[in-house]
């Protein structure tokens, strides 16, 4: 099992260093900068995650995770929807963006696997 969770992580950092990207030209100053979404995402799919793996707990307050996470990102619910609507327009970064919350979720899923 360690040898699969090496093999994957050594291939997420070959894809990851690549650095052909794709870029937004000339993006609107409003829009939240890319490494910021990245982090926003990942927290509203932890959330999600959470919703589903605790069916033994009361039931999560989605409107109050959101709203966490807005907040702990200092950005406004309407900026991120713009922002998320802006990106949505350029599929190719919008795919990189996921791409990249997938690979941080997995590192967070592999080290957390080491921990035990």
């Amino acid at each position: 099992m360690k040898r699969q969770v090496i093999l994957f992580l050594v291939l997420m950092m070959a894809v990851s260093c690549r650095d052909a990207r794709p870029k937004v030209k000339d993006k609107p100053d409003w829009v939240i900068e890319e490494s910021k979404m990245v982090d926003i995402i990942v927290d509203l799919r932890i959330a999600d995650a959470a919703v589903y793996n605790n069916t033994n707990s009361p039931p999560r307050d989605k409107v109050k995770d959101w709203a966490f996470i807005m907040k702990k990102h200092k950005v406004s619910d309407t900026l991120f929807i713009k922002s998320h609507d802006y990106y949505a327009e350029h599929p190719e970064v919008a795919e990189a963006l996921y791409e990249q919350a997938i690979d941080k979720i997995s590192e967070m899923v592999a080290s957390n696997s080491d921990d035990q």
